[in-house]
């Protein structure tokens, strides 16, 4: 006779052995929101792009503890790789992140025979991986992948031989893995932003069958942002939100370089009461290793260790990490670099490139500041620092700044230079390059940090506005403008060798001024704040040029037959679209003998020489070339009269005169 069987559930309470921490970091776990701070290896959880804020090797490790586990229990253990500068990679294990739940049940024969048997939930996430990527120097990105195993041992009774009562287990697993993606966005030292889209892929190598499928995990898609504010070198605040209407708040205080304390809160409209759990933490450092200590308290640890079966099937677990069963729990991290061990001692908090690179003047770096560091000495003794800046292949070496003094905890604005190589002279068009800045502090000789800056390099041709680098492009050496002015020379020797000692200078210029003119033609191109300007060999072969291009190659010709010249930079302050540019040349005459070049004052003007003697300039207007030397001189003279004398130009700034030395 068979024994009909009866099920008698006599319990229906479900026991969570949960050993699931709290989103996988003790600064985090002390923060409460961590998302646009992260940058060691629980970036595999808060946010992957972090990963690219570790310096070399680190090694990272993690215990857990509390009322459950009665003592340290452990949790991960994983390393980061920062490679080829921009890229990093980390592996993490973690035995310790798993929740395993129990649900107990007892089946009755009619005969009274009890036969008692544990459903046994055990979900797991052992094995994580990440990537992170400076796309940019305020950019980063990363990803992770995350393997979620889900297991299921399901006792079952039966009888056997119609008399003994016998238990089998059935089991069941799943497993997939979950991808995040993330950015971290650092548009100043003082802020931050971070976004991170959780399990936004799905790879599953295994399902549950439909009998088991309400115990599977619900893998939720969502979207969570963070942001950080550091309004000084010892405070900063940090806010998380996410899609599920739940985030974090917290603060960080820097009491040494080595002692921060931490405190944050958890909240959420889901939760009650609102403001489900706050936590504290400390951070310190010995020598190179850190270590962080944090604890998180739930207000409600009652209810979230009451668990029914019928309220983790309705609801669920959504992250092994944190979810509605998670209880009040402390974790202690360790961080191990096993890279660049030594202490660091400075650290650059912003650069800043103030001005974009022109190939026409590309030396006036070397003595002009290119950009500027500003560097913080985090440490408690004062340091010398210095700062060098490199640009790849069109730089030979980094240029270094002199030593500057810093003092503990201060900050310092340091100037950068750049000594370029001709490489840079030859690039046709504006491209954009990535500068590299290191800083270094005594008394070592290793750089403490690095960082990169965009710096925008020009055409050869680009010129930006400035009469004063309008210079560079005068090239009296060019073996074209040699050849012409030889040629022309020798043509009019006999011309020249009857002219006066006095005005030989002034029939050279004027005879260059004719030939010169009878072979070119001006385009009319006013000139902005930026222009493109042609070298003197562009505008031979091209035959022609606007009133920048004509300037530039007439006083290459005067130069290379021993005349000096200057630009005169016009900008009148009510009319800029009017700014013009034309020149002056030195006819070497006397001030004292003035009339033997002109008895009308106003068509010359005296001014010092570069050896300091008084000598008559004459004024000539390139864009009338077509006219002669004698009409450009005419209206040149009466420009510059018109501008300097009766404007008072120079006098009020607008109109600049600058002597032509070009640099060869």
């Amino acid at each position: 006779m068979k024994f009909p069987l009866t099920l008698m559930l006599a319990t229906s309470l479900l026991v969570a052995v949960a050993h699931g921490q709290y989103l996988s970091s003790s600064r985090g776990m002390g923060l409460g929101a961590y998302t646009a701070l992260v940058n060691d290896l629980s970036g595999l959880d808060w946010n992957p792009a972090g990963l690219v804020q570790v310096r070399d090797w680190e090694l990272s490790g993690s215990n857990m503890f509390s009322s459950e586990t009665r003592g340290l229990s452990f949790q991960t253990i994983g390393g980061t790789k920062r490679f080829l500068e921009n890229h990093s990679f980390s592996l993490r294990y973690s035995p310790g992140l798993v929740m395993e739940f129990i649900v107990p049940s007892t089946f009755q024969f009619q005969n009274g025979q009890p036969i008692t048997f544990d459903k046994r939930i055990n979900y797991r996430e052992s094995y994580a991986f990440g990537y992170g990527y400076q796309m940019t120097p305020d950019v980063a990105l990363g990803f992770s992948g995350r393997l979620r195993e889900e297991f299921i041992a399901d006792t079952r009774p039966f009888i056997e031989q119609d008399t003994v009562a016998r238990v089998r287990v059935v089991e069941y697993n799943a497993s997939s893995w979950n991808m995040d993606i993330g950015m971290l966005w650092n548009p100043d030292p003082s802020f931050s932003m971070g976004i991170v889209a959780k399990n936004l892929f799905r790879m599953k190598e295994s399902t549950f069958p439909q009998e088991v499928e309400s115990y599977a995990l619900r893998s939720l898609k969502s979207l969570r942002l963070g942001m950080s504010y550091r309004p000084s070198w010892f405070a900063t605040f940090s806010i998380d939100f996410d899609t599920e209407r739940q985030g974090g708040f917290g603060s960080e205080w820097s009491i040494t370089d080595g002692l921060q304390f931490r405190q944050g809160s958890v909240f959420g409209s889901q939760y009650s009461p609102f403001v489900a759990a706050v936590s504290g933490g400390l951070g310190f450092s010995y020598e190179s290793v850190r270590f962080d200590l944090s604890y998180l308290h739930f207000f409600n640890p009652t209810d979230r260790s009451k668990v029914t079966v019928q309220d983790f099937v309705s609801k669920g677990v959504k992250d092994i990490a944190f979810n509605q069963f998670t209880q009040s729990q402390g974790m202690l991290t360790i961080n191990v670099p096993l890279g660049r061990t030594r202490e660091y001692i400075a650290r650059i908090e912003y650069v800043t490139i103030s001005s974009e690179v022109y190939p026409s003047s590309y030396h006036v770096h070397a003595v002009r500041p290119i950009g500027k560091a500003r560097v913080r000495n985090i440490s408690q003794k004062p340091i010398q620092a210095r700062v060098s800046f490199f640009v790849d292949q069109y730089m030979d070496r980094p240029t270094e700044t002199p030593s500057l003094y810093i003092g503990p905890n201060e900050e310092r604005e340091i100037p950068m230079y750049a000594i370029f190589n001709d490489a840079i002279r030859f690039v046709p068009s504006m491209v954009l390059r990535a500068a590299e800045v290191l800083v270094k502090a005594s008394p070592t000789e290793e750089y403490d940090d690095r960082s990169q800056a965009r710096l925008i390099i020009r055409g050869r041709n680009d010129w930006d506005g400035d009469a004063m680098t309008l210079r560079s492009f005068v090239t009296p050496e060019d073996p074209d403008i040699l050849r012409f002015t030889r040629n022309v020379v020798n043509q009019q020797k006999e011309v020249l060798a009857e002219t006066s000692g006095l005005l030989e200078k002034f029939n050279t210029a004027s005879i260059l001024f004719n030939e010169f003119s009878s072979r070119l033609s001006y385009v009319n191109d006013p000139r902005g704040s930026k222009d493109r300007v042609q070298y003197p060999s562009e505008t031979f072969a091209l035959r022609g040029g606007d009133c920048d291009d004509m300037t530039v190659a007439y006083a290459s010709l005067l130069s290379s037959v021993g005349i000096s010249t200057a630009f005169i930079d016009v900008i009148p302050p009510d009319r800029t679209h009017d700014a013009h540019i034309f020149l002056m040349f030195d006819t070497g005459v006397p001030a004292s003998q003035a009339e033997v070049v002109s008895n009308n004052p106003k068509r010359y003007v005296v001014r010092k020489n570069e050896r300091g003697e008084e000598t008559v300039w004459l004024p000539i207007e390139t864009t009338i070339m077509t006219d002669g030397f004698q009409k450009a001189w005419e209206v040149g003279a009466k420009e510059y009269f018109d501008h300097v004398e009766v404007g008072l130009g120079v006098v009020r700034g607008w109109v600049r005169v600058v002597d032509v030395r070009p640099m060869m």
